[in-house]
């Protein structure tokens, strides 16, 4: 099985990303790309491709602003085996206090309503604590792909990551994979920290008021 790790980044990372990568667990077959310096949506899209044309099995994406546990790929691999599926998500918060995890319950279009155009992507932030559970999308600070599902996304709108005109280019992958009848997981023990002021984790949910970094 070869896994490549996919890290979008500026020419500079925080020295705990740095850090938690050196010592994340790395299946036999694991390779490492950096994209510094280029626009976010053609970072994942160029580093996509390199997957699918180099003939990778999955694609571990991480953020250079992330603390990743050692056992994360480990982890997220399982349960894209438990699960027989081709998208599974760690958890992450914002870096802003109070904070939410960064998953969302619903991904729409915005709609026009009563003459006003209303946004229809809902935050999830009610989730099973320490468990595997479905979500309808989710940032890419700490996900795993299969190189099938990244291709069938290719196949079928073009640039996998081309950002929607109401969204960012995570949501509109993930809205992508949901309207390609593929399903979205989210495993709650994989818990990465938020590198900001400090390192952002779930233990700052519900926190004060709102400071974002």
């Amino acid at each position: 099985m070869k896994v490549m790790i996919a890290i979008p980044c500026m020419d500079t990372m925080p020295v705990e990303f740095v850090e938690s990568l050196l010592y994340t667990e790395k299946p036999q077959q694991t390779a490492v790309f950096f994209k510094p310096n280029s626009v976010i949506y053609d970072s994942r899209n160029i580093l996509s491709i390199h997957a699918i044309q180099h003939g990778y099995d999955y694609v571990m994406w991480f953020d250079s602003d992330m603390v990743i546990p050692r056992d994360a790929i480990t982890q997220l691999l399982h349960d894209v085996e438990k699960t027989k599926s081709h998208m599974v998500s760690g958890l992450y918060v914002k870096r802003s206090i109070p904070t939410e995890p960064v998953l969302f319950s619903e991904i729409k279009p915005p709609a026009l309503e009563c003459g006003h155009m209303v946004k229809k992507i809902k935050e999830c932030n009610e989730y099973p604590r320490d468990s595997l559970f479905l979500v309808d999308g989710c940032g890419f600070g700490c996900v795993l792909t299969s190189v099938p599902l990244l291709k069938a996304v290719w196949d079928k709108y073009g640039p996998a990551f081309a950002p929607y005109a109401w969204t960012g280019e995570d949501i509109s992958f993930c809205y992508r994979v949901r309207q390609l009848g593929y399903y979205i997981w989210c495993d709650s023990r994989v818990k990465c920290g938020h590198v900001g002021s400090h390192v952002y984790t779930e233990d700052d949910l519900g926190g004060g008021e709102n400071e974002k970094h």
